[in-house]
């Protein structure tokens, strides 16, 4: 093995160090300085010669020890206290604070020392978003920043959202310029002090560069092998871990160079909206009792006024309203009267009522529509028309009365109706049964005949048709008449 690297003890260890003998000294005893010497001197020689291996280490720890009392001796000269500092004399006082005698300037994260990432999420509704994204732009380029990211959508809910990114102490000016921009709908502001973080990925760090300058010298200097070979493989592991540790450390100083803002610019929402509602009573009156509230079910001819009110329920006026009813036929507002309102122009929350009179004659389902151009308050076009439908039925009934011959004859034709259907029907149904008998009668026919035919052969066979019963007795064996009474019976032998 050659050589080893003299260690150097890592930079916050010094950092804290002094620290600790800056604040023993402002106390200004003599104590503690000779506290904080031995504290020096103590902490160089807790880096024993068995921690960092053999002679070198040792000398190592003699180099730290010089660099602490180095370290010591210049804390030891006159500090102003901090008490002191913040009371200036009379002759600096006008120089440091401005004409008027306002307040000093503000301390920032990087005076204490700390590690700051600052953010903020903005959300501004403006009438024009194209507008408020250059004017956005031109905020940032006066405090030195720029523009980091954009998302832009257009259509008829326009979105544009925008990060930048500027320096920590341009932060609060810039957060409150961009809330100018337009009406503030949301704002969100975070600081995350990452500053254990960073110290302790730059000592990782540290540690890590070590392990791998040793693994390459150690590397250079084997001569076996197996052992050249997993000394590779640990080298390989340990570079990975070192840039991974340092592509993390360059991201997070740069989130802490540069705060972020992300600014979201939203079309401001303007509601263009009508409503329209249906209502009727049982009287023709030039509409002056609407709204009406009678039943809609009438006998038919009775006369009858429907009423239709409109009302904006957006936030401009609207204009050139049109309203259609296809069921009642009504293509025009000239087929309709005017009760009260304004047909050229109807404001926000106003409403206006229309009438018409008809004599009810059936069953109808009423579809109204009423069409309107949102403009504003110059008569400028607003945006696109809008619409709102109503609903509502009349029903119109017979009244009932006595049947007489118009209502038997037509009972009559309805009987004599259903009875030809019947028929028809029928009919209908038999002619393809014909059909299938035609085809599957003599079928049937000629198979019954030809069983019967195979029944009498099975039978003995004879004349086809011929009825069949027992065979005939025998000569030998007919019976014999009785013999008279009184008379001998000859035996009369029997041939065999």
């Amino acid at each position: 093995m050659g050589r080893r690297q003299s260690y150097r003890p890592p930079l916050t260890a010094l950092a804290m160090l002094l620290a600790l003998m800056l604040f023993a000294v402002s106390c200004g005893s003599d104590s503690d300085e000779e506290t904080t010497e031995d504290a020096a001197t103590d902490t160089a020689e807790s880096f024993d010669e068995s921690d960092f291996g053999g002679e070198e280490a040792g000398g190592a720890a003699a180099d730290f020890d010089v660099e602490m009392a180095e370290e010591a001796e210049a804390a030891e000269e006159p500090m102003v206290d901090e008490g002191d500092a913040a009371a200036p004399t009379d002759d600096s006082a006008e120089s440091d604070l401005g004409a008027a005698g306002g307040a000093a300037t503000p301390l920032t994260a990087a005076d204490f020392g700390r590690q700051i990432i600052f953010t903020a999420d903005i959300t501004v509704e403006v009438d024009d978003v194209a507008a408020a994204g250059d004017q956005a732009t031109d905020i940032i380029a006066s405090v030195g920043g720029f523009v980091f990211g954009q998302q832009t959508q257009g259509g008829s809910n326009p979105e544009s959202v925008l990060i930048f990114k500027v320096l920590p102490e341009d932060f609060d000016r810039a957060v409150e310029a961009l809330g100018g921009v337009g009406e503030l709908r949301n704002q969100v502001i975070s600081a995350d002090d990452v500053t254990e973080r960073v110290v302790d990925l730059e000592t990782r760090i540290e540690v890590a560069e070590l392990g791998v300058t040793r693994l390459r010298t150690t590397l250079e200097e084997t001569q076996n092998l197996e052992d050249y070979a997993e000394l590779e493989r640990l080298l390989l592991e340990r570079e990975s871990e070192l840039e991974l540790m340092r592509g993390q450390l360059r991201t997070l100083q740069d989130r802490i160079d540069l705060a972020t803002i992300t600014l979201r610019l939203v079309q401001d929402a303007i509601n263009h909206s009508m409503a329209l509602s249906t209502t009727l009573y049982h009287a023709q009156d030039d509409g002056a009792s609407c709204p009406g509230n009678d039943d809609p079910t009438v006998e038919s001819g009775t006369d009858l006024t429907v009423c239709f009110e409109v009302i904006n329920t957006g936030e401009e006026p609207i204009a050139d309203l049109v309203f259609i009813d296809t069921a009642l036929g009504i293509d025009s507002t000239d087929d309709l009267i005017l009760v009260y309102g304004d047909l050229d122009r109807l404001d926000g929350g106003q409403s206006l009522m229309l009438a018409y009179e008809m004599t009810a004659d059936r069953r109808t389902q009423l579809r109204p529509k009423v069409t309107g151009t949102p403009i504003t308050e110059d008569g400028e076009p607003a945006g696109p028309s809008v619409d709102a439908r109503g609903e509502g039925f009349i029903d119109a009934f017979e009244p009932e009365s006595d049947p007489g011959f118009g209502e038997g004859f037509g009972a009559g034709v309805d009987v004599l109706r259903a009875v030809w259907t019947a028929a028809t029907v029928l009919i209908g149904f038999a002619l393809p049964m014909l059909v299938l008998l035609a085809i599957f009668g003599p079928m049937v026919w000629f198979g019954r005949r030809w069983l019967r035919d195979r029944r009498q052969d099975s039978n003995g066979g004879g004349t086809p048709g011929a009825r069949r019963g027992p065979p005939p007795p025998s000569p030998a064996s007919a019976p014999q008449p009785p013999p008279p009474t009184g008379e001998p019976v000859e035996s009369v032998p029997v041939a065999d």
